[in-house]
């Protein structure tokens, strides 16, 4: 359908003018993330751990900005869903967030992931600054995992 078709690529533009944004290229330039590759609707990210790990996700950006992304921990070089041995570890919320048995290990548990806020109304009151905000996009759900992997939290791979 040519309408469907249009609207696919009106939305895949929006991706491209955040990732072209100020905000996500500031990101790169301090070593925080780094796009790897977008091939519609998939866009697979890196991000810098406080002990120089980065770890990849692959974010499923399907009416982006309007309806929040999802993001699963990726294997950036072989192009797969990362092992949960490799998936990042620590205790507390990074260990919450980055939870192999949470929805098959597809997505994050954050508020602003957009399998993890369904049925959980209580986070809307509970964890506002975590939730989705559709103007910053891509780079609100990136800082938070940033934020995430340079806290006291983070300890490292799980399998190291």
């Amino acid at each position: 359908n040519d309408a469907l078709l249009l609207l696919d690529q009106g939305i895949e533009q929006m991706l491209r003018l955040h990732l072209e944004s100020g905000r996500f290229r500031s990101g790169v330039a301090s070593g925080r993330w780094r796009l790897v590759g977008l091939q519609w609707p998939h866009a697979s990210l890196g991000v810098t751990a406080r002990d120089g790990v980065e770890y990849g996700f692959r974010f499923h950006c399907q009416d982006y900005p309007r309806t929040a992304v999802t993001a699963q921990p990726w294997d950036l070089e072989a192009n797969c869903p990362l092992p949960p041995a490799r998936w990042p570890g620590g205790r507390g919320r990074v260990v919450l967030a980055f939870n192999p048995g949470w929805h098959n290990g597809t997505s994050l548990y954050l508020p602003c992931d957009r399998d993890a806020i369904n049925g959980h109304d209580n986070w809307r009151q509970d964890h506002p600054a975590l939730l989705w905000e559709p103007e910053k996009g891509l780079c609100k759900y990136l800082g938070i995992i940033h934020a995430l992997l340079n806290s006291s939290d983070y300890g490292g791979r799980r399998g190291a």
